[in-house]
């Protein structure tokens, strides 16, 4: 019998995770690159805070992209945001297989995180370095998510409902335990059971946008100061 589970992100394992993996990350900046410093003045600060709001917002595009080389039509992505939840996301609204979820799980922590900070330490430039060190640790979930799911069986495929902080699994052999996953529900899979599913292509909370505003505008005031 197929069955689906229904898990959501553990956010204390995601947060110490994410501290564990950005600490680590600034090692070899520290000793590969010339004078590498947190030292920043406004303008700098502005900078970096602006252009991660921007790197955030690639970080989601490159989960779409992972999805898109895999099969998935445009139409069935859903992007957002919901501050109130600390999420930004990419959600895939109809079924993907293992190697699908797989793509898009580390395409972003690949390529706007190791990628972009070799090439960072290379040329020297402490702005990417940073950029990409956020992008890693903040990418602790997906990491996390990927590893857990290369240990499920093939069969497999995958889902999210739509608030960006759970996903369905279904198989057809149990699964127990993800680490640094809740599993909250289970139960038999039917087929259809997703049909009425969020089908927003965009969809940002008004907290999210009022926070974004308020960033933005902060980031300009910093850089201009």
């Amino acid at each position: 019998m197929r069955k689906y589970y229904k898990f959501e992100m553990n956010t204390v394992f995601a947060n110490i995770l994410c501290l564990i993996i950005t600490v680590l990350a600034f090692i070899p900046a520290l000793l590969f690159m010339n004078k590498f410093s947190l030292d920043f003045n406004y303008k700098d600060l502005g900078i970096l805070s602006l252009t991660y709001l921007i790197w955030m917002f690639l970080h989601e595009a490159l989960h779409g992209i992972g999805h898109i080389l895999c099969g998935v039509k445009v139409k069935d992505l859903s992007y957002g945001a919901s501050l109130e939840k600390s999420v930004l996301f990419c959600l895939v609204r109809r079924e993907v297989k293992k190697k699908g979820i797989l793509i898009s799980l580390i395409f972003p922590f690949f390529f706007i995180g190791i990628v972009t900070y070799i090439i960072g330490i290379i040329i020297n430039s402490k702005l990417l370095v940073i950029l990409s060190i956020l992008n890693i640790g903040g990418a602790s979930m997906d990491l996390t998510m990927f590893i857990q799911f290369l240990k499920l069986d093939s069969d497999i495929t995958y889902i999210e409902p739509g608030d960006g902080t759970s996903f369905y699994i279904m198989s057809n052999n149990n699964i127990n335990r993800l680490i640094g996953l809740k599993k909250v529900e289970e139960g038999e899979y039917k087929i259809d059971m997703f049909k009425n599913r969020n089908t927003k292509v965009f969809d940002i909370s008004m907290t999210s946008i009022i926070l974004l505003s308020i960033l933005f505008v902060c980031c300009l005031i910093l850089i201009f100061l």
